[in-house]
This record gives C-alpha cells, sequence and structure tokens, in this order.
C-alpha cells in the first residue's frame, strides 16, 4: 500500500508540474505575440454620432491602444493557404483569404471592394462566422471566408481575384463602439455601400496610425497610437492586380 501511495504522489506531482509549466507559457507567449505588447495608457474617450454607446464610461480611461494585426492567404488548388506578401501582384483567378485578430474586445467590419470605385461588400460580419456577430474577443483570429459548405470544393471558399488590372480593396474597421451605419450582424448586411460612404466613415476616425511587422514575417499589425481619439482602427488594405 505504501508503494501504492508513493506512486500516486509521484503522478500527482508530474501532472501539477507540467500543468503549471503550461499555465506559465501562456503569458510568455503573450509577451512575444507583438499584438499584446504594450502598456495601458490614458486615452481620451470620444463621443462619435455614428456610435451606439452601451455603457457609460469616464471621459478619460486606462486601456491598451487599439491594435489590428492582418494577414493574406493565397489558396492552393487543393484548398490549403499559403501566406502571402499583400505588396505582391495578384491575377485574375487567384483565391485569397484574409486573417485578422485585434488585441481587445471590440468590434469588427470588414468590407471588399472589387475596385476602388465599386461599391463595398460586407464579408464580416458572416452567417457562417462568429454566430454572425460582429462582436469579436481580444486575440481571437478570424479567417475570411471560412465555414463554407461542405459541398463547396475546399479552394472556392476563398475570395476571388476577378475583373481587369487595378485594385482591390479590403477595409478593415475596428471600433470600441458599434456603428449605426453599418450592419452589427450578417442579417443586417444587405446591399453594396457606396465607395463615398466609406471615405466618410474614414475621414470621421481620428486615427493615427502606424504600421508595425506583426507576429510573422508577412504580417501587419495596425495601431491607432492617438491617445486623444483612439475610438477605432480604419486600414484599407489595397491589393494589386495585374493582367
Amino acid at each position: 500500500m505504501r508503494n501504492n501511495k508513493l506512486g500516486y504522489q509521484s503522478i500527482a506531482l508530474i501532472v501539477g508540474s507540467v500543468a503549471l509549466i503550461g499555465l506559465s507559457a501562456i503569458p510568455a507567449l503573450a509577451q512575444t505575440d507583438p499584438l499584446y505588447q504594450g502598456k495601458p495608457v490614458a486615452v481620451k474617450r470620444v463621443r462619435k454620432v455614428n456610435r451606439k454607446v452601451h455603457r457609460k464610461t469616464p471621459a478619460v480611461v486606462r486601456v491598451q491602444l487599439l491594435k489590428l494585426e492582418w494577414r493574406v492567404y493565397k489558396v492552393k488548388d487543393d484548398g490549403s493557404q499559403e501566406e502571402t506578401s499583400p505588396l505582391a501582384v495578384f491575377h485574375a483567378g487567384d483565391r485569397l483569404r484574409l486573417s485578422v485578430r485585434t488585441n481587445q474586445d471590440g468590434y469588427l467590419y470588414i468590407v471588399h471592394q472589387s475596385s476602388p470605385t465599386a461599391p463595398g461588400q460586407i464579408i464580416f460580419p458572416d452567417s457562417r462566422i462568429n454566430n454572425g456577430s460582429n462582436v469579436v474577443n481580444k486575440g481571437e483570429e478570424f479567417v475570411l471566408p471560412s465555414n463554407c459548405p461542405h459541398s463547396m470544393n475546399r479552394r472556392d471558399c476563398a475570395v476571388p481575384v476577378e475583373g481587369a488590372a487595378g485594385q482591390e480593396l479590403f477595409h478593415l474597421v475596428f471600433t470600441r463602439d458599434p456603428f449605426t451605419d453599418l450592419p452589427n450582424s450578417a442579417s443586417e448586411a444587405s446591399g453594396g455601400i457606396p465607395p463615398e460612404t466609406l471615405s466618410k466613415l474614414k475621414a470621421g476616425s481620428g486615427q493615427v496610425l502606424k504600421r508595425l511587422r506583426g507576429s510573422t514575417p508577412l504580417a501587419v499589425l495596425v495601431v491607432n497610437t492617438n491617445t486623444r481619439d483612439n475610438e477605432d482602427i480604419f486600414e484599407t488594405l489595397v491589393l494589386n492586380k495585374g493582367r
């Protein structure tokens, strides 16, 4: 019996040690991920007419600056994906996916324009992802599109590059409070968004953006460094299309 008791104690000690190692690794990962680096700072909250405020907040709060990381994937014929440079030249027939993470809870909108003059199409929120909601949690990664029907070929679960040479735009909008003039759920998303509306929304942001290398060599980390208006990030990703 004594030997059995010692054996159980040894197993418990080993399991406890492994658990402690696992727990200690979590903060270490957070420290090395640029998305989470940086200390809270004093940020002035700004009331904006096109936002829905769910709760009252002090005029000045200590929070981290808003950050958003994005990556572009090129989809292969077998449906697998490979991270690619956003500076690459893409061609009609290429298939793309977009990955987005944020450094805190908030509200995310992603709008795709097939050209700078084309209406914007909401690709997030999406009924297939996050229960159709645009409420996102800190560090949660969203790959768009995903959760496509099983009947669909895996390589077609992507955003196809179409049309003549030129530019395609993805607008990545991350905000502390939801917009009143953008869909906040997939059920609200219908029709296109005029380019003029997108330009007006971007002009209404008080952001001062800084772009850094993200968690991979090809990832882009965007930070709103303005402490006097840190309500949102409105990042525009421009992809170049060749002939």
